[in-house]
């Protein structure tokens, strides 16, 4: 029975496709129960054709399915949501950046490392996972890392998110919840029901509560890097 450890919970996948088994390998559990089955059939595949105007192979609409499975499950039963975000690791420390695509998250993240070198290790540059576990929140990567297939299988504690905008001078100012809300939701996958939504609503309050969040504005100079860090770390300004 194929089981992986995603999110720090054991998933039964049974894959459909050779290039889905490919892609999950790195993931395989080695031991532990199962939390929950997130496998998904070829009558589902084939209804994910049939309702959406999707010409990609099968095999990545089994994997768009299989994390659409992952995170209604970590919403509705284990304190986490899908978060649209490239997410890198510094010191030990989690990093979140998310924008509409196309904005610059990838390219932001390339300066992080451009500039403060082995410090920074990519998590995951498109699609991970966040958790609350034991009171702390966490980023956790996914074995679906967006079109440049960058990042890790590390589960990090989270340090700071920001919402990025593109901007002539580079600057990062703390914000609310309200101030950026639209984007935080653009930033998830939204649940159909009241109940999950509160969830959602319950687990944002509590994730920006304790990690902060921020509105950068950059361009494509290393600054940005060392503006963006300095923000979430004034003691080391």
């Amino acid at each position: 029975m194929p089981v992986y450890r995603i999110a720090k919970l054991n998933i039964k996948i049974e894959p459909l496709y050779p290039e889905t088994e490919q892609r999950l390998q790195p993931f395989a559990a080695q031991s532990g129960a199962v939390d929950f089955d997130a496998s998904v059939t070829h009558d589902d595949v084939a209804e994910y054709f049939a309702t959406h105007e999707d010409n990609c192979p099968p095999h990545l609409a089994e994997g768009a399915l299989i994390l659409t499975n992952i995170c209604k499950t970590v919403l509705k039963d284990y304190d986490g949501c899908f978060f649209h975000s490239s997410s890198l690791m510094m010191d030990g420390e989690a990093y979140l950046f998310t924008a509409q695509s196309g904005t610059g998250k990838s390219t932001h993240t390339r300066l992080w490392r451009k500039h403060f070198g082995d410090r920074v290790t990519m998590i995951n540059d498109d699609k991970p996972i966040i958790r609350k576990i034991d009171g702390r929140f966490w980023v956790c990567s996914t074995p679906w890392m967006g079109k440049s297939e960058i990042g890790t299988n590390i589960d990090v504690p989270i340090k700071a998110i920001y919402v990025l905008k593109r901007g002539a001078e580079n600057s990062a100012e703390r914000v609310s919840v309200a101030g950026v809300f639209p984007q935080l939701l653009e930033a998830t996958l939204l649940p159909k029901d009241a109940d999950n939504m509160q969830k959602l609503l319950c687990l944002f309050d509590g994730l920006f509560s304790q990690v902060p969040l921020f509105l950068l504005r950059c361009n494509q100079d290393e600054e940005a890097a060392v503006v963006a860090f300095n923000a979430a770390n004034p003691e080391k300004d």
